[in-house]
């Protein structure tokens, strides 16, 4: 889960909120790998700040969070590059056959820059993807359309 709390008295923090992806999409928790909020963007891009957050979420791929207010965060978008398939021999009664094999992605890493892009890495070895903002997401950004 994301938690949100309140820092204003540094020495007193408090939850005010939490996040996890809305009920439907729970059926990455039966996909196999790691479900849940990994890693968020860290930096302090001027287009995002305090309107959208980014969450690497395991197989549930990113996930953008609006933020504005805090006490109530919403998904305002995700991506999901779907599963990574991977090709391998295998032995099967002394014949070499072709298989392949589905391995849930697992998004581990996501950051973004002032144009507007999103960079999601995969510790599955699906690589890196490069998202651009759309609907919703593109409008609490303030990007031009």
């Amino acid at each position: 889960m994301l938690w949100i709390a309140d820092i204003t008295a540094e020495s007193r923090p408090f939850g005010v909120a939490s996040f996890t992806v809305p009920g439907s999409e729970r059926r990455f928790l039966l996909r196999g790998g790691r479900f849940g909020t990994h890693s968020s963007n860290e930096n302090f891009t001027p287009i995002y700040y305090k309107r959208i957050l980014f969450l690497a979420y395991f197989n549930a791929g990113v996930r953008a969070v609006d933020v504005r207010d805090p006490y109530h965060p919403r998904e305002v978008a995700y991506y999901h590059p779907g599963d990574h398939r991977e090709h391998r021999h295998a032995l099967r009664q002394g014949r070499r056959r072709r298989t392949a094999a589905r391995r849930p992605i697992q998004t581990n890493n996501v950051e973004v820059d002032d144009r507007g892009y999103v960079y999601a890495v995969d510790r599955a070895n699906t690589g890196l993807h490069i998202l651009e903002l759309t609907g919703d997401a593109r409008r609490i950004a303030n990007l031009p359309r």
